[in-house]
């Protein structure tokens, strides 16, 4: 699956979902029985919109948003009980795991019987080569905006408000920033855990938005 395609899928995922708050989905696993969790490497699909309202995938920015996801998870320490990752080896092992996370994640978003959903053949190995059960697996999508190109829709937005008297107005979003997140159940074959977190007019990139964003999907699970 290209980046694109991934990005469209997830992107118009958010805006069906954007005004409402999801809820977590679990098996029957408990938090508790969570105690030797694997990180795997957080997929990013970061957009940058430089003109007009139309975002174009950028490889800098999502490394850059992959690199601090995974800094405000270790933020968490004890919290979340990560005690390892597993990566890749290759190429051609990433490349194929990741295709297999986007299917996992947009299927998990579809359906709130997670456990029903079966963990695709090299998420399973992964974990099973390394004698693990659980793993977490993040997806982070958004967008942000190049330097003066929010101010210029603002005030082309303003400007169409004044031509049609205040019937017609659109006020563009700044930025937006959602995180997948789900943990892996290695033994049960499926999903244990799955939730996502939507803050628009928040940029992707800020380490306090995703530590926010963190805090706000483990509330209730990891931690009161």
């Amino acid at each position: 699956m290209k980046k694109d395609t991934l990005y469209i899928i997830l992107l118009s995922s958010f805006f069906f979902a954007s005004c409402v708050s999801t809820r977590p989905l679990t098996s029957s696993v408990r938090a508790t029985d969570i105690t030797d969790l694997q990180l795997f490497e957080p997929l990013a699909y970061i957009s940058l919109i430089e003109k007009g309202n139309k975002g174009r995938y950028n490889d800098t920015l999502s490394e850059k948003s992959k690199i601090r996801l995974t800094n405000v998870i270790s933020t968490f320490g004890n919290r979340l009980p990560i005690t390892g990752k597993l990566l890749a080896e290759d190429l051609s092992t990433y490349n194929e795991l990741s295709k297999e996370i986007e299917l996992l994640c947009t299927s998990a978003d579809r359906n709130k019987n997670i456990s029903s959903l079966r963990l695709t053949p090299t998420l399973d190995a992964l974990l099973e080569n390394s004698e693990k059960r659980f793993g977490l697996v993040t997806v982070t999508t958004g967008f942000t905006r190049g330097k003066g190109n929010y101010g210029g829709q603002i005030a082309k937005g303003i400007g169409m408000g004044l031509l049609t008297l205040g019937m017609y107005y659109e006020t563009p979003i700044k930025a937006s920033s959602t995180i997948y997140t789900m943990i892996i159940d290695a033994q049960e074959n499926n999903i244990a855990f799955f939730k996502k977190s939507t803050l628009s007019d928040k940029d992707p990139l800020d380490e306090v938005v995703l530590q926010k964003q963190i805090q706000e999907i483990f509330e209730g699970y990891f931690w009161p």
